[in-house]
């Protein structure tokens, strides 16, 4: 009985090693099979990223990335490019890291700006999240290094609440074609939630009395969370031509055909790819590269093991 049962855990894991996860035995949770490839670690990340937990697409380079740390670390973004060297270190004024969990990029007056996400609540305990909006630290030219903003200040701060109140998410998506902030739920609460508003009803607080924004609740998502934690979400991101929505957890990539919000259909569930093969100690970002063909994700170290980066190939679907 005992090697039975080894086996089975051995053939489970070379289906997960594989890039597919199979279908659940629930017909209503049926997945897609996955068009992505097996991930690979690209590289180590430098201690400074030890807790990396967000990462984004720099849109004025393919080969520039931003990412942060989660909650407790100074407010800094850190530069790094396609292979996973770090270039800069450039701290966030006039903001404070209380649990920052992802990062986005999408429209303002500038063109493109970051939207960080301060949105981590582990206990539930927060009455709001809050989102800045950063201008794009400088280049003096057109190469990762030169990256040449000494620091950069939110040139917008949002506080939003849930309608339901306090949730833990640690996923920000922007629409920016269609305007649209996305705030997926990590799924403590047994299920996976996901909330939006549009861009143009954002409303800074300019006095104390002024109301937060308040998100909308457009319903839960087939996907499966279980008894454990591993599928825990931690990251999201939307294809730079609108079309694919992604949301990650520790072991496995989710992806929805994005539509915009009004038009999503919360019954159809995601195709899946295992990220087990990119051997995370415990992963935490995922952002699309200029491509669309691919992703690049971020891992926190943990238990003596470096943060890395990663990278997994997913081709668009075939017309």
């Amino acid at each position: 009985m005992r090697r039975r049962g080894t086996v089975r855990f051995a053939a489970a894991l070379f289906v997960a090693a594989s890039g597919c996860v199979g279908p659940s035995d629930d017909p209503a949770l049926a997945q897609t099979a996955s068009r992505c490839e097996p991930p690979a670690m690209v590289a180590e990340l430098p201690s400074q990223l030890l807790e990396a937990s967000g990462v984004a697409r720099d849109p004025r380079s393919a080969d520039l990335f931003w990412a942060h740390n989660d909650s407790g670390n100074p407010a800094e973004l850190f530069a790094v490019d396609g292979a996973g060297r770090l270039h800069a270190a450039v701290p966030v004024l006039g903001a404070r890291n209380r649990d920052w969990e992802d990062i986005g990029v999408g429209p303002c007056p500038a063109g493109s700006c970051l939207y960080l996400a301060d949105i981590g609540d582990n206990l539930a305990v927060h009455s709001s999240i809050i989102v800045h909006r950063l201008p794009l630290p400088e280049l003096s030219g057109d190469t990762l290094a030169s990256v040449s903003e000494e620091s950069v200040e939110p040139e917008t701060t949002w506080r939003l609440v849930y309608p339901d109140g306090p949730r833990d998410a640690e996923t920000l998506a922007i629409d920016g074609e269609r305007g649209e902030l996305i705030v997926v739920t990590k799924g403590r609460e047994g299920v996976v939630e996901m909330y939006t508003l549009r861009l143009a009803e954002l409303r800074a607080e300019t006095r104390p009395s002024d109301p937060p924004n308040a998100l909308r609740r457009v319903g839960s998502l087939r996907v499966p969370i279980g008894d454990g934690t591993s599928q825990l979400i931690t990251a999201g991101d939307l294809s730079p031509d609108g079309t694919r929505l992604v949301i990650r957890s520790y072991t496995t990539l989710f992806e929805f055909a994005w539509h915009g919000a009004a038009q999503f259909d919360t019954l159809v569930a995601p195709a899946t790819s295992s990220l087990i093969g990119a051997l995370e100690a415990q992963g935490e970002g995922v952002a699309w590269e200029l491509s669309g063909e691919s992703l690049v994700m971020v891992s926190e170290g943990r238990g003596g093991r470096p943060p890395t980066f990663s990278r997994i190939r997913c081709p668009a679907p075939e017309e």
